[in-house]
Protein backbone atom coordinates (compact mmCIF):
# COMPACT_ATOMS: atom_id res chain seq x y z
CA UNK A 1 0.00 0.00 0.00
CA UNK A 2 2.86 2.36 0.75
CA UNK A 3 4.45 1.64 -2.61
CA UNK A 4 1.15 2.18 -4.41
CA UNK A 5 0.59 5.47 -2.63
CA UNK A 6 4.12 6.61 -3.48
CA UNK A 7 3.64 5.71 -7.13
CA UNK A 8 0.38 7.66 -7.23
CA UNK A 9 1.52 10.78 -5.35
CA UNK A 10 5.19 11.28 -6.20
CA UNK A 11 5.12 12.13 -9.93
CA UNK A 12 2.42 14.85 -9.73
CA UNK A 13 4.02 16.32 -6.61
CA UNK A 14 7.48 16.51 -8.17
CA UNK A 15 6.06 18.26 -11.26
CA UNK A 16 4.83 21.19 -9.16
CA UNK A 17 6.57 24.54 -9.59
CA UNK A 18 8.52 25.01 -6.36
CA UNK A 19 9.42 28.42 -4.96
CA UNK A 20 13.18 28.80 -4.41
CA UNK A 21 12.72 30.99 -1.32
CA UNK A 22 10.53 28.49 0.55
CA UNK A 23 11.91 25.74 2.76
CA UNK A 24 10.37 22.62 4.21
CA UNK A 25 9.31 23.55 7.72
CA UNK A 26 8.97 19.99 8.91
CA UNK A 27 11.02 17.10 10.27
CA UNK A 28 10.28 14.87 7.31
CA UNK A 29 9.89 15.38 3.58
CA UNK A 30 6.31 14.12 3.28
CA UNK A 31 3.96 14.88 0.38
CA UNK A 32 1.90 17.46 2.34
CA UNK A 33 5.13 19.35 3.11
CA UNK A 34 6.14 19.34 -0.55
CA UNK A 35 2.71 20.58 -1.62
CA UNK A 36 3.08 23.55 0.74
CA UNK A 37 6.38 24.46 -1.02
CA UNK A 38 4.68 24.99 -4.35
CA UNK A 39 4.12 28.42 -5.89
CA UNK A 40 1.51 27.11 -8.32
CA UNK A 41 -2.00 25.78 -8.08
CA UNK A 42 -2.02 22.69 -5.87
CA UNK A 43 -5.74 21.92 -6.07
CA UNK A 44 -5.21 18.73 -8.12
CA UNK A 45 -2.50 17.52 -5.74
CA UNK A 46 -4.63 18.21 -2.67
CA UNK A 47 -7.60 16.36 -4.16
CA UNK A 48 -5.36 13.47 -5.15
CA UNK A 49 -3.84 13.40 -1.65
CA UNK A 50 -7.30 13.42 -0.05
CA UNK A 51 -8.62 10.63 -2.30
CA UNK A 52 -5.56 8.43 -1.85
CA UNK A 53 -5.61 9.08 1.89
CA UNK A 54 -9.20 7.92 2.06
CA UNK A 55 -8.36 4.80 0.06
CA UNK A 56 -5.14 3.94 1.90
CA UNK A 57 -5.99 5.20 5.40
CA UNK A 58 -9.72 5.38 6.04
CA UNK A 59 -10.70 2.13 4.30
CA UNK A 60 -8.16 -0.06 6.19
CA UNK A 61 -9.03 1.69 9.46
CA UNK A 62 -12.72 1.02 8.84
CA UNK A 63 -12.02 -2.65 8.16
CA UNK A 64 -9.96 -2.91 11.34
CA UNK A 65 -12.74 -1.30 13.38
CA UNK A 66 -15.36 -3.63 11.87
CA UNK A 67 -13.12 -6.57 12.74
CA UNK A 68 -12.74 -5.31 16.30
CA UNK A 69 -16.48 -4.85 16.68
CA UNK A 70 -16.99 -8.49 15.64
CA UNK A 71 -14.29 -9.54 18.11
CA UNK A 72 -15.91 -7.45 20.86
CA UNK A 73 -19.28 -9.10 20.20
CA UNK A 74 -17.69 -12.54 20.46
CA UNK A 75 -15.91 -11.63 23.70
CA UNK A 76 -19.09 -10.20 25.21
CA UNK A 77 -20.82 -13.55 24.63
CA UNK A 78 -18.33 -15.20 27.03
CA UNK A 79 -20.00 -15.62 30.40
CA UNK A 80 -16.87 -15.78 32.53
CA UNK A 81 -15.08 -12.54 33.38
CA UNK A 82 -11.90 -14.57 33.94
CA UNK A 83 -12.03 -15.80 30.33
CA UNK A 84 -12.14 -12.18 29.10
CA UNK A 85 -8.57 -11.47 30.23
CA UNK A 86 -6.74 -13.14 27.35
CA UNK A 87 -8.71 -11.64 24.44
CA UNK A 88 -8.84 -8.22 26.10
CA UNK A 89 -5.10 -8.29 26.79
CA UNK A 90 -4.30 -9.19 23.20
CA UNK A 91 -6.83 -6.88 21.59
CA UNK A 92 -6.24 -3.86 23.82
CA UNK A 93 -2.52 -3.63 23.05
CA UNK A 94 -3.13 -4.03 19.31
CA UNK A 95 -5.99 -1.55 19.37
CA UNK A 96 -3.74 0.97 21.16
CA UNK A 97 -1.05 0.63 18.48
CA UNK A 98 -3.65 0.95 15.71
CA UNK A 99 -5.12 4.04 17.38
CA UNK A 100 -1.74 5.74 17.80
CA UNK A 101 -0.64 4.92 14.24
CA UNK A 102 -3.85 5.89 12.48
CA UNK A 103 -4.42 9.04 14.53
CA UNK A 104 -0.96 10.31 13.60
CA UNK A 105 -1.43 9.34 9.92
CA UNK A 106 -4.79 11.10 9.80
CA UNK A 107 -3.31 14.19 11.45
CA UNK A 108 -0.51 14.34 8.85
CA UNK A 109 -2.45 13.54 5.68
CA UNK A 110 -5.97 14.80 6.34
CA UNK A 111 -5.20 18.03 8.16
CA UNK A 112 -6.61 21.37 7.02
CA UNK A 113 -4.30 24.00 5.54
CA UNK A 114 -3.90 26.41 8.44
CA UNK A 115 -0.80 27.39 10.44
CA UNK A 116 -1.95 25.74 13.67
CA UNK A 117 -2.54 22.42 11.92
CA UNK A 118 0.85 22.64 10.21
CA UNK A 119 2.69 23.11 13.51
CA UNK A 120 0.72 20.27 15.06
CA UNK A 121 1.47 18.23 11.92
CA UNK A 122 5.19 18.38 12.69
CA UNK A 123 4.66 16.54 15.95
CA UNK A 124 2.33 13.98 14.39
CA UNK A 125 4.63 13.52 11.38
CA UNK A 126 7.56 12.74 13.64
CA UNK A 127 5.37 10.51 15.80
CA UNK A 128 4.09 8.70 12.68
CA UNK A 129 7.64 8.14 11.39
CA UNK A 130 8.86 6.76 14.69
Amino acid sequence: MGLAQSIVQTPPTLHLPFCPHRQIDDFLCEVPSLIRLSCGDTTYNEIQLAVSSVIFVVVPLSLILVSYSATAQAVLRINSAHAWKRPLGTCSSHLMVVTIFYSSVIAVYLQPKNPYAQKRGKFFGLFYAV
